[in-house]
């Protein structure tokens, strides 16, 4: 029997994908919850939340240009990891809010230093996370080279990483907190720290493949990389997809809660348990089977119709949020987030790299990720709060639904106008040339 061919120059990126995502899922996916928890209201939290991302705008593009122009990229990268560590041990020194905050209260919340130290700890945590994002993703490009297709197969090891802990976390979380309403997170903090200092051992290994090439005119470069069509339609897409993302990564759990509130209040002692199951099966269920299968699609039906395949299918999430009224029966709808948003990420990702000129890898890398994360998430967590506010979580994702299914039509439409231009160019080239 043939044993399967290992590129073991990648070992160190699969492993650093997976201990990076396990540091992380401890605490990430609970963000919003923790904030619900200390009795900030969902208008609230939405606004902060919506800043959050707005951070990344300014620090991706400019760590990413410093990366670039420096060729520093990997001890950048490992800065930041220690960064992230140090951050998430600060979290047990955070006290807790002294008043009950609620829609009436937000005035209250913004006058208190526990309030502001919890948004240091969230922007810090961040800006720190957003970094690595970027510059983890950009040297797994480099090392793959031409293969970048391939990307997907290299971060399915971070979803692993994710569903792994998060199966045993929820769980964890409950167990400690002994059935109290008040959850403890304080084995989130415990485990985090280990998976990141890990981590950096990890990161040590991996191949700086960082080019020799310095582009010396960084804004004028990136002025003609704006200058064409298929970037900018391209930005726009990424940015409705950081919308949807983003009503998902930070307020599915909180929507959870909500339908425990409203219909199961029995089961409210078991809610990080079914919370951490749900990340267990996105995971495993949804996610690493696609981003595994992804590079064969993505060759198979083209990354911008992968793209559409994503947004088709969100619509479909959306819908299913809105109707289902018991938390357990979201768990299975999370199968559904492989072709909602590991084949769309992957493909995003690596048609972001594919229109990149040399000695911009990081740059536009970084820019990619702002879109997604400053500019789209950003917005997804001001909308989703705000709706949440005023229409309640149900019928906010029945909203979400129907915009996202717009959308979808609308991308593939221009797709369409955009194949029969480039037709239309290259005989023209063709008659040029003759």
């Amino acid at each position: 029997m043939r044993l399967p061919d290992v590129n073991v120059k990648l070992l160190p990126i699969k492993a650093h994908f997976f201990l990076m995502n396990g540091g992380t899922t401890p605490l990430t996916p609970y963000l919003t919850t923790i904030a619900k928890q200390r009795g900030y209201s969902a208008r609230l939290v939405g606004a902060v939340f919506s800043v959050l991302p707005l951070t990344a705008v300014l620090a991706r593009p400019i760590f990413g240009a410093v990366a670039d122009h420096y060729r520093c990229q990997k001890t950048m990268f490992l800065s930041f990891i220690v960064v992230i560590t140090l951050i998430t041990t600060s979290y047990k020194f955070i006290p807790d809010q002294p008043v009950d905050v609620s829609n009436e209260r937000d005035e209250t919340a913004l006058t208190t230093h526990q309030f502001w130290l919890f948004c240091f700890f969230l922007v810090a945590r961040y800006v720190s996370n957003s970094v690595v994002t970027t510059l983890s993703e950009t040297i797994c490009l480099q090392n793959l080279g031409k293969d970048t297709h391939k990307f997907g197969q290299q971060r399915l090891w971070g979803c692993i990483g994710w569903g792994s802990v998060s199966m045993m976390m929820g769980w964890l979380i409950d167990w400690y907190s002994s059935g109290s309403m008040v959850k403890d997170y304080t084995p989130g903090i415990i485990v985090s720290v280990v998976f990141l200092l890990a981590d950096l051992l990890v990161a040590f290994k991996i191949e700086d493949c960082q080019s020799d090439v310095v582009s010396k005119h960084i804004f004028k470069d990136l002025k003609k990389v704006f200058k064409d069509n298929k970037v900018v339609c391209f930005l726009v897409w990424v940015v409705f997809f950081g919308i949807f993302y983003g009503s998902i990564s930070l307020y599915l759990l909180w929507h959870m809660e909500e339908l425990v509130t409203k219909y199961h209040p029995e089961k409210y002692s078991s809610i990080k348990t079914i919370q951490g199951t749900l990340i267990a099966v996105k995971c495993f269920g949804g996610e690493a089977p696609f981003f595994f299968l992804s590079g064969k699609i993505i060759k198979k039906v083209g990354h911008l119709n992968s793209i559409v395949i994503g947004l088709a299918t969100l619509s479909l999430r959306f819908f299913l949020y809105y109707i289902i009224k018991d938390p357990v029966w979201v768990v299975p709808v999370e199968i559904l987030s492989g072709l909602g948003f590991a084949l769309p990420y992957t493909a995003m990702t690596a048609y972001g790299s594919m229109l990149a000129p040399e000695g911009l890898k990081s740059t536009v890398q970084g820019l990619f990720s702002t879109f997604f994360q400053g500019v789209g998430v950003s917005l997804g967590s001001l909308i989703t709060g705000y709706l949440f506010n005023e229409l309640g979580s149900s019928y906010t994702y029945l909203v979400l639904s129907i915009l996202a299914l717009v959308v979808c039509c609308i991308q593939t439409l221009t797709i369409r106008i955009m194949a029969k231009t480039t037709k239309l160019q290259d005989n023209s080239n063709v008659n040029t040339e003759a």
